[in-house]
């Protein structure tokens, strides 16, 4: 275990504060900064001097920004590795307003705030006057977590037998759409064949949140998450001869309804219970006032799986659309009738037909009807809608709306429908329950780190299966089969173009996880602050009892 604690803390503080005083706001070019800051952290390691093939600067296959990802390996005895991971962006500050230029200096900024230069909450104005805690942006989400592990692998470092080895990979864009750590299951894989090395663990070290029990929490896997979005076409008619018509917000608002907050899509794993699906954005794609109805609306939820496969999620979608569309049609239908009675004019009934499809059911009509003109203007609309994202010019959603109305024209078929797709990002669920034996020397660890906390700390560790916060653990192992990863590749919008997951090299890579982290508050928000004894002190000799224990040091 770690011996000298005093010594440790001034190194993590050492590191912390020259890694939360490098900017790198997410998806951004200032994320380029930290690899400067990781060159100066590499060069004063004596370990790295001797042995510079074991750390760099690895390149994201494909990324627009150019980005790197800061990787070092420490090589023991034996192959089995834990790797470490942490992300190094962090979201922007102009909300500390008038002191933006100290949110990445946590002791000047708890200074001014402690001279009311900005209005606190009363809890982070209790904790600021506490002195228990340090303030900036990234302090806690997440460079706390990475100072730990940056300031653990010096000290191993030193260490002549250390058994076993750590790989550290620090990811860009994890609060965007994990871009780092999705091009990092291409390090990991190179370093495996290079190294012989043998994956047993990827430990994670995001912060923490507390309930009022003030109870902290360690967790063996992380929640998916999958954005469906819903596309529908209507028919266009004047709001004069509305019954000609089909308003496609009538239909997107029934299926808002039907699935916002659905308790069918709740599921309790072990510890750990998702919440229902909730709506992001629904809007009409009219671009002018004018007396007609609109010809589409779209919108996109958010579902945050803990075992359901996108399979199961999109096919549940599709019959609740499909049901709904069905109500809407019978809805008109009864009002039309009603309308005809009061008119004293003859009724006959409305031609719509609930029509359902999935975007790659939509994609087979457009190549059947339309052939190579399709893939032409598909190519070039993909081209565009590329250059356009990578500039920052174009949302995901407007992309996919892009998408599926240029795939729309070249489809025969005019009649009023309903398009389900997937927009990125996707974030598979884990669970170390999911890898069976894999996982037995983890959960014997977990046991161990629970008592350990108890004896020397007083406190009593939960275990909460899955990180809720959306973590990039997600890309830590995959576990289903070809058909879902085939499911997902020819519904996911912009895949292989823009977006695009390994699942087949993070399958064979598959890992247990885990995530120890500070206690954290307020993250994303100017009051962001960590529990300095946490950071300094109780987090770090967790970690490294993990580390000791999975590497039988």
């Amino acid at each position: 275990m770690v011996k000298d604690k005093e010594y440790m803390k001034n190194l993590i503080e050492e590191n912390l504060l020259a890694f939360v005083g490098t900017r790198s706001d997410t998806n951004s070019k200032e994320e380029h900064n930290v690899e400067k800051f990781f060159e100066n952290y590499f060069s004063k390691l004596d370990y790295f001097k001797k042995h510079p093939e074991y750390c760099g600067l690895f390149d994201i296959p494909g990324d627009y920004l150019d980005r790197k990802i800061p990787w070092c390996l420490l090589k023991g005895k034996g192959d089995d590795t834990i790797v470490f991971i942490h992300h190094h962006d962090v979201v922007e500050t102009k909300d500390y307003g008038i002191l933006e230029y100290l949110s990445l200096k946590p002791y000047e900024l708890m200074e001014a705030f402690k001279q009311n230069k900005m209005e606190l909450p009363k809890q982070a104005y209790d904790d600021l006057m506490s002195d228990k805690w340090l303030f900036g942006r990234g302090c806690s989400d997440m460079k706390g977590g990475g100072s730990i592990q940056l300031s653990l692998i010096e000290e191993y470092s030193k260490e002549e037998d250390f058994n076993g080895n750590i790989v550290l990979i620090s990811v860009p864009d994890e609060e965007n759409l994990s871009a780092g750590m999705r091009g990092a299951t291409y390090l990991l894989k190179d370093l495996k064949e290079k190294y012989n090395l043998n994956y047993i663990l990827m430990l994670n070290s995001e912060p923490h949140e507390r309930g009022n029990d003030l109870k902290p929490t360690i967790y063996d896997g992380s929640i998916g998450k999958i954005m469906p979005v819903v596309y529908v076409r209507g028919k266009l008619a004047h709001v004069g001869q509305i019954y000609l018509g089909l308003n496609p917000i009538n239909l997107l608002s029934e299926i808002i309804r039907r699935t916002e907050l659905n308790p069918n899509f709740i599921e309790k794993v072990g510890t750990t219970t998702n919440p229902p699906p909730t709506w992001l954005y629904h809007k009409d794609r009219k671009q002018v006032y004018d007396v007609s109805l609109p010809i589409a609306s779209t919108g996109y939820m958010s579902i945050l799986p803990l075992k359901r496969s996108p399979m199961s999620i999109m096919d549940e979608l599709k019959e609740i659309c499909n049901s709904a569309f069905i109500q809407v049609i019978d809805d008109m239908n009864e009002s039309y009738k009603t309308y005809n009675k009061i008119a004293g004019t003859e009724y006959d009934k409305l031609p719509w037909e609930a029509s359902v499809k999935f975007y790659s059911e939509l994609y087979e009509e457009a190549l059947r009807d339309s052939g190579n003109e399709f893939e032409i203007a598909y190519s070039n609309l993909m081209a565009d809608i590329k250059d356009k994202f990578n500039s920052n010019k174009i949302s995901t959603i407007d992309a996919s709306n892009a998408i599926i109305e240029k795939t729309l024209e070249f489809v025969r078929d005019k009649n009023p429908c309903v398009i389900l797709a997937i927009a990125p990002p996707y974030y598979p669920s884990t669970n170390n329950s999911l890898l069976g034996e894999k996982s037995e020397k983890i959960n014997e660890t977990i046991k161990k780190l629970k008592l350990y906390a108890k004896e020397n700390f007083n406190e009593e560790y939960t275990v909460q299966n899955y990180f809720t916060g959306i973590s990039d653990l997600s890309y830590a192992m995959f576990v289903s089969d070809q058909e879902d990863i085939d499911y997902i590749s020819n519904n996911m919008l912009m895949w292989n173009d823009i977006y695009y997951i390994p699942l087949e090299i993070i399958k064979e890579l598959s890992m247990p996880v885990i995530n120890v982290g500070p206690f954290g508050r307020d993250l994303h928000k100017y009051t962001e602050r960590v529990l300095k004894e946490d950071l300094f002190y109780k987090t770090p000799q967790l970690v490294d009892l993990v580390v000791r224990n999975i590497l039988n040091n």
